[in-house]
């Protein structure tokens, strides 16, 4: 039988790699995570898909929630180091951060080939304070408009 560390511990372990796993679903995957500059760049993870016909297109905003909070905790071994009771509350914090992390679009529907939209995103600064995390400075990325059908 368990004891109560041992559980909570498997229990946060499970919860990593659960929340890292289901949140890079459907994202495209970034090549390297940089951990060495101490910043996480929110724009490297996030990438815009347009689909339709040229002038009816749609655009659907993407963030790559895997690369994003490996890079936040420091790498994958740093991932594979939180799992004892101590590591929930920095565990908890990371999270606080990511959730708090909100993308906009300005235009996502209507679209032509060469048309730029703007992603802009905000978040809370003490959630990201609080877990140690120092996100890029930039609020809005643009993107242009490619690959609708005729």
């Amino acid at each position: 039988m368990f004891s109560f560390r041992k559980h909570v511990s498997v229990i946060a372990a499970l919860g990593v790699a659960v929340m890292l796993t289901l949140n890079g679903c459907g994202a495209e995957k970034r090549a390297a995570i940089d951990t060495e500059d101490g910043v996480t760049d929110i724009f490297d993870y996030v990438t815009v898909d347009f689909n339709g016909k040229n002038g009816e297109g749609t655009a659907y905003v993407n963030v790559d929630y895997d690369g994003l909070e490996t890079e936040m905790v420091g790498g994958k071994e740093k991932i594979k180091e939180l799992d004892e009771v101590e590591d929930l509350s920095a565990l908890t914090k990371y999270i606080n951060a990511v959730s708090s992390i909100s993308l906009s679009i300005d235009q996502n529907e209507k679209l032509s080939n060469g048309d730029k939209v703007t992603v802009s995103v905000s978040y809370d600064s003490t959630a990201a304070e609080s877990a140690g995390v120092v996100f890029g400075s930039e609020e809005s990325k643009t993107f242009e408009v490619k690959g609708l059908k005729g």
